[in-house]
């Protein structure tokens, strides 16, 4: 479950990437400089990463924690297992 303070955080942050994919598709429908579009194309990756690390935080102190402390052995190792399948398609 996403904290409030991640849900206002995530949610200014994706209005805001918003705004610049709307100037990035002004750019091209403008013709602008290739490198100039690359280079907002690569901020908005950018900043939809650090979305994704604020809501990979907030799960793992959420669901994460409260599994480990739940005890239940199977259903941790599936969060584990889950989180890590997560990251590797987070990194690759």
């Amino acid at each position: 479950m996403i904290d409030d303070q991640t849900k206002k955080s995530t949610t200014r942050r994706l209005k805001l990437i918003r705004g610049q994919l709307d100037g990035i598709e002004r750019m091209i429908d403008q013709e602008k400089y290739c490198i100039d579009i690359i280079n907002q194309i690569t901020a908005v990756r950018n900043a939809l990463e650090k979305v994704s690390l604020l809501v990979m935080k907030s799960h793992i102190e959420s669901c994460v924690a409260d599994s480990i402390e739940v005890g239940d052995e199977k259903k941790k190792a599936q969060k584990i297992d889950e989180l890590m399948e997560t990251l590797y398609k987070f990194v690759t």
